[in-house]
């Protein structure tokens, strides 16, 4: 089981600071630190585009895919280029993440992390969801309050990895979880997101957490 970090992005909300690199105030650790962590992995890959030096020289410990395209490609372009048939994790680079929500998401051979949320960004990726499985994946308005993917994914299945990547050749400029394939007979669970987790987009989001951990 390996780690995939997609952090390639120029993360220009948030004044082109580097995501990974974000503070948790409590815990005195940033994303990336959190991450080494509360994932049970010794293979940690990160793909890195946007200021990829300042995170290599810092963390030289890791493993490092570099994003050529970056800068006119989606997250699903730097997924393919570190995805193969190892069974993973994938996350991306802007998640405020806590022990116990991967350690549950680990008992899943296939699994998604998910929130419901009032406040959702035009460029959320939803899911519809049946028996507490992903019945199909689609991005812009939510539809029946259905939640939305958060951008931490388990995936142990061949088949699964296997369409992932190809899906993300294709259709490189979306992002991940878009590409994320349903296979009859191929289940992917969903776990909703506690409140201890959070997601960094904007100066805002980190606004809201700092108070809510306050």
């Amino acid at each position: 089981m390996k780690l995939i970090i997609l952090a390639a992005g120029d993360a220009f909300e948030l004044d082109g600071y580097s995501k990974l690199l974000i503070n948790h105030p409590k815990e005195k650790k940033n994303i990336l630190e959190l991450y080494s962590e509360v994932f049970d992995v010794k293979n940690i890959v990160i793909v890195v585009g946007f200021k990829a030096i300042e995170i290599m020289n810092k963390y030289p410990q890791f493993t490092y895919i570099y994003n050529k395209k970056w800068q006119t490609s989606g997250s699903s372009f730097s997924l393919s280029l570190a995805l193969d048939n190892e069974p993973c994790y994938v996350v991306s680079s802007d998640i405020l993440l806590d022990k116990n929500t991967i350690d549950i998401m680990s008992e899943y051979k296939n699994c998604a992390l998910v929130k419901y949320s009032e406040n959702k960004r035009p460029s959320s990726i939803n899911v519809s969801i049946e028996n507490n499985k992903i019945n199909s994946i689609y991005s812009g308005l939510s539809q029946n309050n259905d939640p939305e993917l958060l951008g931490v994914y388990k995936i142990s299945n061949s088949s699964l990895l296997k369409e992932w990547k190809r899906n993300c050749v294709i259709n490189y400029q979306l992002y991940a979880g878009e590409n994320l394939p349903i296979i009859k007979n191929i289940s992917i669970d969903t776990y909703q997101a506690s409140d201890n987790v959070f997601e960094i987009n904007t100066p805002e989001d980190y606004i809201n957490f700092l108070r809510k951990i306050s």
